[in-house]
């Protein structure tokens, strides 16, 4: 009887620990939890911005915080983020809670973006946890994609990557790719969710189809970048699932 009543405990307990109560919508629309949104955007603007709403689907009050997670910036860059109030750009937490009722929803979030006139893609990590049970969270990532004219003309047309196939992939995955005819070097660069690189492709043709070896990659999220003469061309997401 013991037994029983113990492993019911447990059971009880995993259930709440991994009770989700918080959801993330943008544009009015559900986004899953650990998903991206692209943000696109001139290199000469002064911010890109990010705004979501975070509703509290569970029955009672949450005093919400959220953190961000700078998982792969382009140098020179900066970046801040709004959670009621707008915090500096070495604050990575936020200080204050926004409380949210059951069933209510919380519009004080935005995340601002500055490419400072570099051009790239720099991805950011938000987390929205309860402050009272940290375990309790719901994050997506944000893909900052700043361009200009310029390379736009220079590249897009003739420097072009397609998404990887299959995606999820298990032992390895494939991308085609074509260059242009001025470029000097090109490769293929998948990093983890902390930013590290795991696995790069170096590019010797004109165009072609790379493929990338995924074994020995923990099963979970990556981002692979198409960069040809050190401009980051484009950047997608990646599952790996073994």
């Amino acid at each position: 009887m013991k037994k029983l009543l113990l492993s019911a405990i447990m059971v009880f307990t995993a259930i709440f620990a991994f009770t989700q109560s918080l959801e993330i919508y943008h544009e009015g629309e559900l986004v899953p939890n650990k998903s991206s949104i692209v943000v696109t955007g001139d290199v000469g603007a002064a911010e890109l911005m990010i705004e979501v709403d975070v509703k509290n689907i569970s029955n009672t009050g949450l005093d919400v915080k959220v953190s961000k997670f700078e998982v792969d910036l382009i140098p020179g860059s900066s970046n801040t983020f709004c959670w009621g109030m707008c915090f500096p750009p070495n604050t990575y937490v936020s200080p204050f809670p926004q409380t949210i009722l059951p069933g209510a929803t919380c519009s004080e979030f935005s995340g601002h973006y500055n490419p400072n006139a570099n051009s790239g893609v720099s991805i950011i990590r938000y987390t929205f946890f309860d402050m009272n049970n940290p375990t309790d969270t719901v994050c997506f990532y944000t893909e900052f994609n700043a361009g200009t004219v310029g390379i736009n003309d220079a590249t897009s047309e003739k420097a072009t990557v397609s998404n990887a196939y299959p995606n999820p992939a298990s032992g390895s995955t494939s991308v085609d790719y074509v260059l242009p005819a001025t470029a000097s070097k090109a490769s293929i660069k998948v990093r983890n969710l902390l930013g590290s690189l795991v696995r790069e492709v170096k590019l010797t043709e004109r165009a072609g189809t790379a493929t990338i070896d995924l074994n020995g990659l923990n099963d979970g999220v990556y981002f692979y970048s198409f960069v040809v003469d050190n401009q980051t061309v484009e950047t997608k997401r990646l599952v790996v699932s073994h």
